[in-house]
């Protein structure tokens, strides 16, 4: 076997945010880091063994970021889309959409909120082509009769026809139709190598890729085998292709950077359309206090069929009242899950996080998107939304974007957990107590990552671990200081 080794030399390494450590030299053969310590000795060892060296001549060196839940394909897909966020009015999203390209025209990233109203299909019908707008949390799209018309959805309370809103389960229904009609495995393939040069730019090398699709499975396998797969990536799959899986009896799968991981699951919808479950009222809306998509018994199930093939679980839970079916599934099933998103967590659900080893993946740009929440919520309830210091104190967490619905930008993510929209948006006066530091947010975006998503070797630069790192010109520890 041919050893390929390398020396970094003469640079800040970080190697480690919790506990921070950081140290000069740093010594990697066939990509795995050997030796952490001083510049000489990593120099030495190179030297000896013919290896190469690096001198990052003052440079900064971290581990690469880990993005513990984004969705490759429609990232990919978003830098096709027409980009409509901070759209504030019908008529600057509608010049907008008709820019767009296509034999059908996407576009992402409105909000009722800032438009001043929620769009309607009437508002879309004078373009020639059929248009799909998700909203900017990709729980609500609305259509054109065009695109009403090629989908020809059921007709169900989450369709809302007459406004061509669909929502959660039609949205599913219609996305499905999408994907099976209209996008083939090609484009699939298109959009995550989109995506991922994207990523890698960022310096994102590692993602949990959630609520993957046959055709989107299909362009992963086929992207890893051709060793076009740059970035590593764990795949949790819609759980419609457990029935395959099992069929197959495949369950966890490591290729070269692929891994079959785990199974994505929803119980709730988003605090922006108010579909995410709360165990009160809404406070703008006491009509309603959201929406549970998938029951206890139904999660269980479905976990239950996972275990057997040795799968991890994620389950969508914005509300607090989905949160607390989650965590009945997670008990009754003996199942140490994982949770996506917990915006809003009640004291008393702290505990029972703790004890049944939940991780948690969290959005931290979702505090400034969710400039709204206190409204949403209410003032009572604000200091329960986004509290991720309190959260971390319970158990594993891990920061991740849920691009397209976020930039993916990583920094963006560490400036509003460090700094929690202070001076921009209402919830910093409710939760001031919850910024942390800007080492804690690196651990979550490195090694806490790594933690919930089950990958070890990854997240550190210490001895054993997998050297995926970025080099920059300024000390990360030294962004967002006041």
């Amino acid at each position: 076997m041919v050893v390929r080794l390398e020396a970094l030399i003469n640079g800040t390494i970080y190697t480690s945010f919790s506990p921070l450590r950081k140290v000069s030299g740093l010594v990697i053969a066939n990509g795995r880091v050997i030796y952490a310590g001083d510049s000489e000795t990593a120099r030495s060892i190179a030297e000896a063994t013919g290896g190469k060296i690096t001198d990052l001549q003052g440079k900064y060196v971290m581990p690469a970021f880990f993005d513990s839940h984004i969705h490759l394909d429609e990232l990919g897909m978003s830098l096709e889309m027409v980009d409509l966020r901070g759209v504030k009015s019908i008529e600057e999203l509608v010049e907008r959409v008709k820019s767009g390209e296509g034999r059908i025209i996407l576009g992402f990233g409105w909000d009722q909120d800032e438009i001043g109203r929620w769009p309607t299909r009437e508002d879309l019908d004078n373009i020639d082509k059929p248009v799909f707008l998700y909203r900017k949390c990709f729980h609500v799209a609305v259509m054109n009769s065009k695109m009403i018309e090629l989908l020809n959805l059921s007709k169900t309370k989450d369709f809302d026809e007459n406004m061509g809103i669909v929502r959660e389960k039609a949205l599913e229904e219609a996305r499905r139709i999408i994907n099976e009609r209209i996008l083939t495995v090609e484009d699939y393939k298109r959009f995550i190598e989109k995506a991922q040069e994207h990523l890698i730019e960022l310096g994102v090398l590692s993602v949990d890729f959630m609520s993957v699709g046959e055709k989107a499975l299909k362009a992963l396998f086929q992207l890893d085998r051709d060793g076009k797969l740059k970035i590593n990536v764990f795949a949790y799959l819609n759980p419609e292709l457990l029935e395959w899986l099992e069929e197959m009896n495949f369950g966890r799968f490591e290729g070269k950077k692929l891994r079959i991981w785990g199974v994505k699951l929803f119980a709730d919808g988003s605090l922006g359309a108010r579909t995410a479950l709360l165990s009160e009222t809404y406070s703008d809306d006491p009509s309603t206090s959201g929406e549970l998509v998938s029951t206890k018994e139904e999660l269980a199930d479905i976990i239950e069929r996972a275990k057997l093939l040795k799968l991890d679980v994620a389950v969508h839970a914005i509300g607090d009242g989905a949160l607390d079916v989650v965590l009945d599934a997670f008990e009754e099933t003996n199942f140490a899950g994982r949770v996506e998103h917990a915006s809003v967590v009640r004291d008393d659900q702290l505990e029972r996080i703790k004890e049944l080893n939940v991780r948690l993946s969290v959005q931290p740009h979702f505090i400034i998107s969710d400039w709204w929440v206190v409204k949403r919520v209410g003032e009572k309830r604000a200091r329960l939304v986004y509290r991720f210091k309190t959260l971390s104190k319970y158990a594993p967490i891990g920061f991740s974007t849920d691009s397209p619905i976020e930039p993916a930008d990583p920094w963006l993510t560490v400036e509003a957990a460090v700094k929690r929209g202070e001076g921009k948006v209402e919830l910093f006066e409710y939760t001031r107590e919850e910024k942390v530091s800007v080492e804690g947010a690196l651990h979550y975006y490195t090694a806490g990552s790594a933690e919930v998503s089950l990958a070890g070797g990854l997240g550190k630069l210490e001895p054993g671990f997998v050297a995926e790192y970025i080099v920059l010109n300024s000390d990360p520890l030294l962004k967002f200081k006041d």
